[in-house]
């Protein structure tokens, strides 16, 4: 029983970081129509920066806010100088362009940091003893509350505040929008900056769980890719719910059997789409 609670904890934690990684490739879609596949830069910068801050100043939380702020900076660039240019090109004209940046950001990474992996230690040594005894590094359970956290504040972002309900209303209709003096590219950048600026502390969250290293973004886009696709491409909810069910496929699954932890979340998104082409909570376009 130990055992499987531990699993399904983990499990938790990994939902964190994938929903934190996947806001960005599912905000980019169900914003812009873009497939922003330069996403996972912000995701590899932010755990780089913060591998240097802590490596400079000993403190994770300067580290994670570093991490964010590289992240957000980096969308900003990416959204005003490329994305904008490239929203009415074919799908596959935009996935090819993304990529072109992923690689270039991966070849900075490389010039910069080096080709060897980079440890980060955990800020947080506790453990914390849970339903009869069963033991979670504190640390996991901090991301788990992280990830909540920023659900809630983009949900309320998205749903109670005035760029919130100008960003739904300009995705379903930009000229009427644009027409009552609304700077629509204004707050789809607005709300792009933040998703980058989460992606960011997803790299910083992850980086003492994994070493840090240029091709990590490779490692977390697929897994992101799967999360967006499972719920719904551009929908906020049906990635976190994706999230929640491929951290347990991941964790548990693997659990079960070690290779699930890799194949079980393509089997999950293959029979979801033969039932739901759309995904989870995913709209015909």
């Amino acid at each position: 029983m130990e055992i499987w609670i531990t699993a399904i904890i983990y499990g938790l934690a990994t939902s964190g970081i994938l929903f934190l990684v996947s806001l960005a490739l599912s905000i980019g879609y169900g914003l812009m129509r873009v497939v922003n596949m330069e996403a996972m830069l912000y995701y590899s910068f932010g755990a780089y920066v913060t591998y240097t801050i802590i490596s400079v100043t000993g403190s994770f939380i300067l580290g994670a806010l570093g991490g964010m702020v590289v992240g957000a900076g980096l969308g900003l660039i990416v959204e005003t100088q490329l994305l904008r240019k490239i929203y009415d090109r074919p799908m596959m004209f935009t996935m090819v362009v993304t990529f072109g940046v992923f690689m270039i950001g991966i070849g900075i990474i490389q010039f910069v940091w080096g080709l060897e992996p980079k440890p980060v230690a955990s800020p947080i040594s506790a453990i914390v003893k849970i339903f009869g005894g069963v033991q979670i590094p504190a640390y996991r359970l901090l991301i788990i509350v992280v990830a909540i956290a920023a659900y809630i504040l983009i949900q309320l972002m998205m749903n109670r505040t005035i760029i919130g309900k100008a960003l739904r209303a300009g995705i379903d209709n930009r000229e009427n929008v644009e027409g009552l003096g609304v700077n629509i590219n204004k707050i789809f950048t607005i709300t792009f900056i933040v998703a980058s600026a989460f992606a960011g502390l997803g790299g910083a969250l992850n980086a003492p769980l994994v070493m840090v290293g240029p091709y990590m973004g490779f490692d977390m886009l697929l897994f992101a890719f799967i999360t967006v696709i499972l719920g719904g491409l551009g929908s906020i909810k049906g990635t976190m719910v994706a999230a929640l069910i491929l951290g347990q496929v991941i964790n548990v699954g693997g659990t079960l059997w070690a290779p699930l932890a890799f194949v079980g979340p393509f089997i999950v998104m293959f029979f979801t789409i033969l039932i739901r082409p759309t995904g989870l909570f995913g709209k015909e376009i």
